[in-house]
Order: C-alpha cells, then structure tokens, then sequence
C-alpha cells in the first residue's frame, strides 16, 4: 500500500513539473511575442525592452487571478454578475498598469534626452496586446478544462457501461440458474411418470435427457449457440413431452432444417414450450392441441407457439405469470434491446406466443 501511495505522490509530481515547464514555455513565447510587436519602434530600442517586461509580469498576474481565483470562485458557482464585475475591474487594474509602463517609458525618453517624439509609442498598442494575451490565456485554460471534463465524462460513461454490463451478465446467470432447475424438475417427472407404468420408451427419454443436459451443462455456456442446436434442443424436449402425453396431445410442429449459422442466446425458447406443456396439456382433462413453428429470413426469426386450454379452467392470466415467461422477457430486454417484438395473446380458448427477433450469424 506504501509503495502504491509514493508511486501516486511521483506521478503527481512528475505532473507538476511538466506543467510548470508549460507555464514557463508559454510566458517565454509571450515575451518574444511582445519584442517582436513592440520591436517597430528602431528609434528607441529600450522602449521595446521597457514594454516587453513590465507587460510581462501584469499579464501573469491578470491571467492567474481571472483563471485561478475569479473563475472557480465566481464563474464555476453561476455567480455570473460578480464575475463580469470583478473581471471588468481587474481589466481595468491592468489598461491602468499598462499607461504607468507607457508613462515610464516616457520618463526613460526623458531622462535620456533622446529625440523622439512619443506619439510614436502608441499607448493603446500597449493595452491591446496585454488584453490579448490575458484573453488568449484564459482561453486556452477553458478549452483545457472543457477537454478534461469531457474525458473525465467519457471514463465515468465507460465505467458506467462496465459496471450495468457486469450487472447484466450477472443478473442473465441467475436467469440461467432459474431456468435450468425448473428445466430439470418437470423432464425428471416426466421420467417417473415413465419407469412408474414400466414404459419401454423410458430408455428413449433417458437418451434424450442425456442430450439435453449435456446441452445445458456445456454447451450453453457461451452468449449465443447455433440456431440449429437451440432448435435440437427443443426437439429433444418436444419428443420427451410427446412420450408422456402420448394419448391426450395432437402436436404439429414446423421447424426449418437449416438455418445458415445463426446464432442466438441459449434456452431462450425452452420457457414458451414448456409452459405451453404444462397449462396446454398437462391441465386439459381432454385431448389438448399444440402448434409451434419456427421461421427465419436473413437475420430474423419468427417463433410461434400456440396451445389450447381447458374451458372449465376460469382463471386466466396464469401462463403469463410463470417464473419460465418472467425469466424470458427480461433476457430480451437484457440481449436484445430493440431488437425483439413478443406478444403474448391469451383468448377462452387459446394460448399463443410469438417471437420476432433479430439474429446474429
């Protein structure tokens, strides 16, 4: 920790240093600007020295008064009118130190008893080039904190995006965690629904339970699977549910064969299966309907699933508040914001989900 705090006490002072040297080489370029505007005057060579250095130390002073003291004090508060005030006296300290250096100046010509006539000394050329550089000063140090604000601004809106980012990935493997027990718990009832009537089928389920998990433990690790292996995914639980409800289902499903290395979030259509299974069939004392298609065109997808359901059930509302559709819609929102369009249509009769989004290849 000592070591971290010296580094950090070094860096701030390596910082230090190279803005002094700034500072210096900037009041140096000041200097020979101020010999260069004032050199005109070949008559009178010391007056280009008089007006170079008394203009020098005044435009330090005004330039570090406005910008070290007037502006965090007056201007960074919105103290706007004390501002403009204090700064119109302070320029007005400095057009009157100005007119004493000219006034020396013209006690120097004197005292020399040189023969030039002091019009040529042009008094105004003096307030003008003091003004400039204090303005030309304060300028350069707002433009300097404007840029540092704006990339102090950009790193906390990089940080921010970090850290809803790391929110997200987060919040998605609690999702994922939701989703694989309740996966889980209704295929192992399927299961012993099986081995209790001594079914044949059942190695068939264990077989196709097997891929399932090995899809879920290892394969759904990644962001986004293939299209084509979330697809075998749902068959394998479609043909699982087929066997359990073999004699009380009429299932059409239509799902395409290939679907050109697209990619998508992993059991992201698991939920509307299974929740079509369990309030379509699993609650219809009768034989319950079920049909599910899945389209895609370039880089968008359309999945659709309908189920019927029981008549005699009077409540509705209860598909849409399963944890499986809860869990869904806010993968969508966390995945593909602005990129999906579900609806959700509940009738007497009827159940229906449908699912645009656009892909990834």
């Amino acid at each position: 920790m000592t070591d971290r705090v010296q580094h950090i006490v070094n860096k701030i002072i390596r910082m230090k240093n190279i803005r002094i040297i700034y500072h210096a080489l900037f009041w140096i370029v000041v200097v020979l600007f101020y010999f260069f505007v004032f050199s005109w005057n070949s008559a009178f060579r010391a007056a280009t020295i008089i007006f170079s250095a008394g203009l020098l130390p005044v435009a330090i002073l005004l330039t570090y008064f406005i910008n070290y003291f007037l502006v965090p004090r007056f201007l960074w508060e919105k103290r706007y009118g004390l501002f403009f005030l204090f700064s119109f006296y302070t320029l007005l300290t400095g057009v009157w130190l100005s007119f004493l250096i000219v006034f020396y100046a013209l006690l120097y010509i004197l005292k020399n008893k040189a023969t030039i006539d002091p019009s040529v000394l042009h008094p105004e050329l003096q307030v003008i080039s003091l003004n400039f550089i204090v303005f030309f000063a304060i300028a350069v140090k707002q433009v300097k904190r404007a840029f540092f604000i704006q990339q102090e601004k950009n790193e906390l809106e990089r940080k921010k995006l970090k850290t809803e980012l790391k929110l997200k990935e987060a919040e998605l493997k609690l999702l994922k965690a939701q989703i694989h027990p309740h996966f889980l718990f209704n295929t192992l009832n399927n299961l012993y629904g099986l081995t209790m009537e001594k079914s044949d089928e059942a190695s068939g389920l264990v077989l196709r339970l097997s891929e399932i998990l090995d899809y879920i433990l290892y394969r759904c690790n990644e962001k986004r699977v293939l299209l084509f292996d979330e697809i075998a995914n749902l068959q394998n639980y479609i043909e699982i549910e087929k066997l359990r409800y073999s004699q009380k289902l009429s299932i059409d499903i239509d799902f395409p064969e290939e679907t050109n290395n697209l990619q998508i979030a992993p059991l992201l259509l698991l939920p509307f299966v299974e929740n079509a299974f369990k309030h379509g069939v699993s609650q219809n004392p009768g034989v319950a309907r079920i049909t599910a298609s899945l389209k895609t065109r370039h880089t968008s997808m359309e999945f659709r699933i309908e189920n019927s359901i029981n008549p005699a059930k009077t409540s509705k509302n209860n598909h849409s508040k399963g944890i499986g559709l809860q869990n869904v819609k806010k993968r969508l929102e966390l995945l593909y914001p602005q990129k999906y369009k579900l609806e959700i249509d509940e009738k007497e009769a009827t159940f229906s989900v449908t699912l645009s989004l656009q892909l990834a290849e």
